[in-house]
């Protein structure tokens, strides 16, 4: 017991510090504690509900508010965790969404982009879910606040692009559409265009146009002027369906063969 009660007091100390996860070979350095002294600590402590296992060696201090779920929001150790992996990240998709404002749909998983193909994990009742993009340095980001420190999030216009890149994982076209109605009352002409350069054009000609449709033509003149400077070709809206072509978008070249329909 006398090993249980240091290692309490050993993650109490990282806590205070705003620290909320910690290597099970740092905790015996800092112990003095073998491995086998830490493994029988540790389960105590995991079935009260105050730590959680993330990786091999890695682990989660767990507050007494979300002892219930069996893991502290992603939010509060993703940054952490992906320093522990060692690759660069971003949360984005629906998650980044929810986080600019975008209160519809809000997914339940937390979605981080990554430059590591990464399994799912799940720890307690959250599932972080991760995609690999190797380009992943080219997306712009920002910086967001939260109880822990600052986490790496897509911003509003790379958020727009990246639901329509990973649209299966963003819902269906008309759930997107939803969260781009919401995402355009923030998002900057200038950054949108920047944002479309950094990835396949066919993510901006799809975006300029479920815009426009959603009447924000005023966001998409500059990343019209980019998308018409360069060879187009006609692709549709919806690259999963062989439904049929209603119109033929000449501003975007877009097949357009879904009509869009929002919640809002």
């Amino acid at each position: 017991m006398k090993e249980n009660f240091k290692l309490i007091n050993y993650i109490e100390n990282l806590r205070k510090k705003g620290k909320y996860l910690f290597l099970k070979e740092e905790a015996c350095q800092a112990l003095n504690i073998s491995g086998t002294a830490f493994l029988k600590s540790a389960h105590r402590l995991f079935k009260k509900g105050k730590i959680a296992h993330l990786k091999k060696g890695l682990y989660q201090i767990i507050t007494e508010e979300y002892a219930n779920d069996g893991s502290l929001p992603p939010e509060w150790f993703i940054d952490d965790l992906m320093k522990y992996l060692e690759t660069p990240y971003y949360v984005g998709l629906l998650t980044a969404a929810s986080m600019h404002g975008s209160s519809h749909h809000a997914t339940q998983i937390f979605q981080v982009v990554c430059a590591k193909v990464i399994p799912s994990l799940v720890i307690g009742s959250v599932r972080i879910i991760f995609y690999y993009n190797k380009n992943i340095t080219q997306i712009p980001t920002q910086k967001i606040k939260v109880p822990s420190g600052y986490i790496n999030v897509s911003t509003q216009e790379s958020t727009a692009l990246d639901l329509l890149r990973y649209l299966h994982q963003s819902g269906h076209l008309n759930n997107v559409a939803t969260v781009l109605s919401e995402l355009a009352e923030t998002m900057d002409p200038e950054k949108i265009a920047n944002a479309g350069n950094q990835m396949s054009i066919r993510y901006s000609q799809r975006l300029g146009y479920i815009l426009d449709t959603l009447g924000f033509e005023a966001l998409t003149k500059q990343l019209n002027k980019t998308v018409s400077a360069k060879l187009t070709r006609y692709i549709p809206l919806r690259s999963d369906t062989d439904d049929t072509v209603i119109e033929k978008n000449q501003k975007w070249h877009i097949l357009v063969n879904e009509i869009l329909e929002t919640d809002v």
